[in-house]
């Protein structure tokens, strides 16, 4: 059996894909995706973490699950920093197992100055 992973067949002994980017957060409050993780098979997705340390202000993450398979709802939503342990420099977000897309988004309540690069990562494994 071939398991897809964001459009990329693996194969062989497979057991987990971390897949990790760098997302440009840009100078502005519009809320922006970050992470959008389109599956291509069952498979369960672990914690996205996110590293927010460049952050200077307030931001809202957010997660929307397409529960129907089309329209993407808002699952979840919290302020870094103060949503968050005192001093934390990333956001650890749960994902859910299935094969529904998921969107994580930025918003800053003040324009940052300058576009901030956050970089992230999550493991992939497959359930079938």
């Amino acid at each position: 059996m071939t398991v897809y992973i964001n459009g990329v067949a693996q194969t062989g002994g497979f057991l987990g894909v971390e897949s990790t980017g760098t997302y440009s957060h840009p100078n502005g409050v519009a809320e922006q995706n970050a992470v959008v993780i389109t599956p291509a098979q069952l498979g369960k997705y672990e914690q996205l973490v996110l590293d927010m340390s460049g952050l200077a202000q307030n931001t809202t993450v957010r997660t929307y699950i397409e529960v129907d398979g089309v329209n993407p709802r808002l699952a979840d939503s919290a302020i870094y920093p103060g949503d968050f342990p005192t001093n934390a420099e990333s956001v650890v977000i749960e994902l859910t197992p299935g094969d529904r897309d998921m969107t994580i988004t930025l918003q800053s309540a003040i324009a940052e100055g300058v576009a901030v690069d956050i970089e992230y990562f999550y493991v992939a494994r497959r359930l079938v």
